[in-house]
């Protein structure tokens, strides 16, 4: 018999100006998060339940998932050193400023990917209207040496 373990995990976090939901996935693929933004004004319970309430789950946007062991949150270490030192070593890896957690990491590199992807689409684009100009410059240049 196999056992498939899939953790959820939905966390009401302030980001300024933001009130932001980050919805955690732990399973046999790995971890994966998706965010969305509740609103500037801090919610009460009734703002939080109208939000799930209208919230479509199906159009969530999760990070490609990270392989490896199922993470555990909880387990950093034993001691408040430990888990201190632990904490300090793995904000030295990751060069991302202000991301604490694995689901702010995450959505980082997600957001640094699309920006690339958006830079490289519009400066194809200004590739290929300064081409289209140019022609556009030599053709006219002809058009005016033509009768000479």
């Amino acid at each position: 018999m196999n056992i498939i373990m899939i953790v959820h995990s939905i966390t009401i976090t302030f980001d300024a100006p933001f009130w932001i939901v980050l919805f955690e996935i732990y399973d046999k693929e790995g971890y994966s998060v998706a965010r969305k933004i509740i609103g500037t004004s801090e919610p009460i319970g009734s703002d939080i339940l109208m939000f799930f309430d209208n919230l479509d789950y199906s159009k969530l946007e999760y990070t490609n998932p990270l392989m490896g062991k199922m993470a555990d949150k909880c387990r950093l270490g034993s001691s408040y050193k430990k888990r201190q030192k632990k904490i300090k070593k793995e904000m030295d890896i990751y060069d991302f400023k202000n991301t604490f957690t694995k689901a702010q990491r995450e959505l980082k590199k997600q957001f640094m990917k699309i920006k690339i992807e958006q830079k490289m689409e519009k400066k194809n684009l200004n590739k290929k209207e300064n081409e289209r100009k140019f022609q556009l410059k030599q053709s006219k240049r002809h058009e005016k040496h033509k009768g000479h």
